[in-house]
């Protein structure tokens, strides 16, 4: 009874220690002691995100109308002293006349270059298609982004490409009899007396903007660089009245300004003379240069304002007042490591002097570890912008500044977990 008793418990441990040593085995097998991420190449900018107020040169259009206005100049467009801005029609069925004649005008022209022998007989089915591809872009695009005016203008073009490539095809090689109808057609509505009564001209040059807000005065654009943030706040609190009469308005200097207020601690990521790239989410999809050319901070702890300069335009922003800006302010290439890589070290370098003598330096730096082999290997590194899940790393830092051996490299396996990490550590 005994001696059996004695088997089966035999029989019991030595099943636990195999199915122990079983398990010991898988967990060696599938076991990391540190998981390592491939460092990489990466370009990336730093971005502020801001509530702003454009600032222009305005001066405000009026004119007594005794009709319908109708613009011949879109907003953010460039006008002469004297040059024609608007015209007045009796009514509105004179109006909508006078925009058939000009629609039929631009299509009988397009129709004629379309009809003439030149460029188009020369060009090649792939060279049209391609060309009608990216057309075909821009007009979702500018529809996505609601750009009325360029819609029309990529519309208009791309019309024309299709019917060119009906010509190029040998689907369509004469447009005269079209063009015949609509002349034909122009000619009946220009003889129904649509003519315009009278014309807006602009009393300076620059860009014309079909729109007025009452901020024309508030802001004073001559000493828009001494603004300061309190001062910036008030002139916001202020009722804007527009001017009566008012049909648009002249900026006079096409340098515009883009002014804002940032925390003290941001005022470090803007520096005089700096280029930087704003981009205006809900105005705009197009991204404008611009410059710092002010940055005004009354105290280093107090809040600050800060003016972007820029030349930049186009319809939307030309009638763009309050907005928010994602300005990029600065671009950095590197190489780019998880923040989970980075640790403090401290770090001894021997270092020798102009007479050649030698010295030891001990100093904490940042950096990663980086598997060489089997072998973990510390690497000092120089962040040039540190976000919350990454950091761009300098490729080429100060060889002085350099306490180990080499900084992170392309393709290096650097450690994101672990325990126990030094320097010299052999990894199994």
């Amino acid at each position: 009874m005994n001696s059996l008793l004695l088997r089966r418990a035999s029989s019991a441990i030595l099943a636990i220690l195999l199915f122990v040593y079983l398990g010991y085995q898988i967990y060696n097998a599938h076991y990391e002691p540190v998981q390592t991420e491939t460092a990489s190449y990466a370009s990336t900018a730093d971005t502020v995100q801001v509530n702003g107020t454009a600032v222009r040169k305005e001066r405000p259009i009026t004119a007594q109308a005794n009709g319908v206005i109708t613009y011949v100049v879109s907003d953010g467009g460039k006008v002469a002293t004297g040059g024609k801005v608007a015209q007045i029609y009796a009514n509105e069925q004179s109006t909508a006349a006078h925009q058939e004649l000009e629609n039929l005008d631009s299509q009988i022209a397009e129709l004629q270059k379309l009809n003439t022998p030149g460029d188009t007989y020369a060009a090649s089915p792939d060279s049209i298609g391609k060309q009608i591809n990216r057309k075909l872009t821009e007009v979702l695009t500018d529809l996505n982004a609601g750009e009325t005016v360029k819609l029309a203008n990529a519309r208009s073009d791309l019309l024309y490409l299709m019917n060119e490539r009906q010509i190029v095809t040998n689907r369509s090689v004469n447009f005269s009899a079209r063009i015949a109808a609509l002349q034909a057609k122009r000619n009946t509505l220009a003889a129904s007396g649509s003519a315009a009564t009278g014309s807006i001209t602009a009393p300076a040059s620059g860009y014309f903007i079909r729109s007025t807000d009452g901020y024309e005065s508030v802001f004073d654009y001559n000493n828009i660089l001494t603004l300061s943030p309190a001062v910036l706040k008030e002139d916001l609190k202020k009722a804007p009245v527009p001017q009566s009469g008012a049909i648009g308005k002249i900026c006079e200097d096409f340098n515009w300004y883009f002014t804002f207020v940032i925390p003290g601690n941001q005022v470090v990521k803007f520096r005089l003379g700096n280029k930087v790239t704003m981009n205006f989410p809900f105005a705009s999809s197009e991204a404008v240069p611009a410059k710092v050319v002010a940055v005004n901070q009354p105290n280093k702890d107090s809040e600050a304002v800060v003016v972007l300069e820029s030349n930049y335009m186009n319809s939307s922003i030309a009638s763009m007042r309050n907005a928010t800006a994602q300005i990029q302010i600065e671009e950095y290439t590197g190489i780019r490591v998880s923040q989970k890589a980075v640790h403090f070290a401290t770090v001894t370098k021997t270092v020798k002097d102009k007479k050649g003598n030698k010295s030891t330096v001990k100093k904490e730096v940042n950096g990663v570890y980086a598997m060489h082999g089997s072998e973990l290997v510390f690497e000092q590194i120089f962040p040039l912008l540190s976000t919350g899940d990454y950091v761009i790393c300098d490729v080429d830092p100060p060889k002085d500044e350099l306490m180990t051996a080499s900084t992170v490299k392309l393709f290096d396996e650097v450690v994101i977990e672990g325990t126990d990490l030094y320097d010299g550590k052999v990894v199994k």
